[in-house]
């Protein structure tokens, strides 16, 4: 006991912060844009397993779980070399620790594609399901934050930076992968709201819509491209100029991220009787989302 609060206390004088995923603003703006592109049967079924919780609410609570449940820290992103031009599962994707035998890996690609089916699974108890829910929802953020498609320097987590001049990001020490976490969303100076209305007209503006299907190893491929884009050397200076080019990326992802999370609750929550011909695909036959223009 006293040894774990010596590390504890440590750690806070220290200014050490875990980059883990967007931060809990990120993930709650992910699930509002979703909110809004959801079918009537997806809100009343996430509703059923939710309760009185919000799916914004939920969004976050991985990390939450994660912190008791260290085996799944390796669920919420993928290492895929700063050299490297695709993810390639083998490589990247680690055999589960806990379970060496089970067919599903231990990163965020795999794992979206695990929950999606414990989600669909009606023989599942409700506790099952709503579980499924929660992490995919968070998990389909995950992989839309560029960091977590990076396996260099643990996806920026290792690389000191200075942010608007400033060593101290909040109260930790300020990383690479903590400022696309979170300070660049903070750095805009919009409610909850006014980011979330700002999103969804980009969305309208830029008819994203179209880019709402899709599957996990191409959001991380893209992903990885925005990163490898925006690394900086340790002991870098983010500037606002860095701030402005790089928000619009931030932006288009958490959009991206909530209409994808829409378009697979979608497809998975449909109400009993709607025709198979009513079930949107899992992927676009149409459009191949590729990287925004910066």
């Amino acid at each position: 006991m006293m040894r774990g609060a010596l590390i504890s206390t440590l750690l806070l004088c220290m200014g050490v912060q875990l980059g883990w995923a967007w931060g809990h603003e990120g993930h709650r703006l992910t699930a509002l844009v979703a909110e809004e592109y959801l079918t009537p049967a997806a809100k009343a079924q996430v509703a059923q397993l939710l309760g009185k919780e919000t799916l914004a609410d939920a969004a976050p609570w991985a990390d939450t779980y994660r912190r008791d449940h260290p085996e799944t820290g390796p669920w919420h992103f993928v290492d895929i070399p700063m050299a490297a031009a695709t993810f390639d599962r083998l490589r990247d994707c680690p055999v589960s620790k806990a379970d060496p035998k089970s067919p599903w890996r231990d990163c965020v690609t795999d794992r979206i594609l695990y929950f999606e089916g414990r989600l669909g699974d009606e023989s599942l108890s409700t506790e099952d399901r709503a579980f499924a829910l929660k992490f995919l929802v968070h998990l389909i953020g995950d992989v839309h934050q560029p960091f977590h498609a990076l396996g260099d320097d643990r996806g920026g987590n290792g690389i000191a930076v200075s942010f608007l001049g400033s060593s101290i990001c909040d109260s930790y020490n300020c990383n690479l992968h903590g400022v696309w976490d979170s300070m660049i969303i903070e750095e805009q100076g919009l409610s909850e709201k006014q980011y979330t209305d700002k999103l969804l007209q980009e969305i309208k503006d830029n008819e994203w819509e179209r880019l709402a299907g899709g599957e996990p190893t191409t959001w991380a491929n893209i992903s990885h491209h925005y990163a490898v884009e925006a690394i900086v050397p340790s002991g870098a200076l983010i500037t606002k100029e860095y701030v402005q080019v790089e928000s619009k990326v931030v932006d288009a992802q958490l959009a991206l991220a909530g209409l994808r999370i829409a378009h697979v609750l979608n497809r998975i929550l449909v109400a009993p009787e709607a025709p198979a011909s009513q079930v949107a695909p899992a992927v676009s036959p149409l459009v191949t989302p590729q990287p925004l223009p910066r």
